[in-house]
């Protein structure tokens, strides 16, 4: 950690170093070049250049300032590249990690199998472990697919039940982590709203399974839904870890992981960053929200009525009427 840091802390110092440096001579240069244009003229030991010598100052400020710049711009090259290197790195580190637990635990209940005859109720336990296992690399595989073809997959708009896919949602991320129903608290108005199902299935399950995972048990994780006149509204809060308010920005960007979450929940830093680039090809916004450390984190999500919504087709669970109860699931 202390090398990623100073590896950073680095270019920095001496871009700004070289900056301050270059603006130090070129004024120092045009402030005694100015004196001595005054005084030589002053005197008769040098002949006036009138607009010329406004024109050769001015030109100089101009390159000063394009040197300034590209200076500027080269040091944030620099810390760009050195900040994305380090966040790879984590990423190789956390997948790695994430590949070799699961493998490693299929790999010794098939040695167990192997060499002991196990009985019934122990043959039953060593599969189910195997296959939560295989539904955790699955899971893996399908988050950095997800990633890396957001730009590729075309959107497809459909009317939904919004209330059926939240309850589907929920449902899928319970059996996951084995929880009890009260652990996640769902409040969604019944209603019909047009959008890629697709896509909203996968940021209600990340979002879902970001507050589960960071949360200790039991979880305590609330899921409000509801529909205004232009709109969809999600609210996905917990009582988790929380985060500091520099890192509500800093949690969408692809890669990043909070130092102190990266350390106690493993993770490939992709999720939110699905999140929030679904959202935005929807038009819609994500807002997170934190009272600091240990006090739990709320998302805040938006998703617009697209154009020519009312051309779209239906789908065929649609069942429920705008307007209904709110559906506790």
């Amino acid at each position: 950690m202390a090398r990623s840091r100073q590896s950073i802390a680095i270019p920095i110092l001496m871009g700004v170093l070289a900056i301050l440096f270059t603006i130090a001579i070129l004024v120092g240069w045009s402030i005694q070049f100015t004196n001595y244009y005054l005084l030589a003229t002053d005197r008769g030991r040098m002949f006036e250049m009138g607009a010329g010598y406004w024109i050769i100052l001015a030109v100089g400020c101009l390159f000063l300032c394009l040197t300034v710049a590209v200076l500027v711009l080269f040091l944030v090259s620099n810390v760009r590249k050195t900040l994305i290197v380090r966040q790879q790195n984590t990423f190789i580190d956390s997948v790695t990690h994430e590949l070799k637990s699961p493998l490693a635990s299929i790999r010794l209940c098939l040695e167990t199998f192997e060499l002991h005859d196990l009985e019934p109720e122990m043959q039953k336990k060593f599969l189910h472990m195997m296959l939560d296992d295989v539904s955790r690399l699955q899971q893996l595989v399908e988050h950095i697919l997800e990633a890396s073809r957001l730009e590729e997959r075309e959107l497809a708009y459909e009317h939904i039940d919004v209330a059926h896919h939240a309850e589907r949602c929920v449902a899928k991320i319970r059996e996951r982590y084995r929880l009890a129903a009260e652990e996640i608290e769902a409040h969604v108005k019944a209603c019909e709203f047009a959008l890629d199902p697709v896509a909203f299935d996968t940021i209600l399950l990340n979002l879902l399974d970001n507050a589960v995972k960071y949360s200790d048990r039991p979880a305590r994780v609330q899921l409000h839904l509801w529909r205004t006149p232009s709109s969809l509204r999600m609210r996905v809060e917990d009582q988790g870890v929380g985060l500091q308010r520099s890192q509500l920005k800093q949690i969408f960007r692809r890669f990043f992981r909070a130092p102190l979450l990266s350390r106690s929940v493993r993770g490939t830093g992709l999720g939110l960053y699905v999140v929030k680039s679904l959202l935005q090809r929807m038009g819609g916004k994500i807002k997170a929200e934190s009272e600091g450390p240990g006090l739990g984190t709320s998302f805040k999500l938006r998703f617009p009525v697209p154009k020519h919504a009312r051309d779209l087709p239906r789908d065929a669970s649609v069942s429920a009427a705008p307007g209904q109860e709110t559906t506790a699931l």
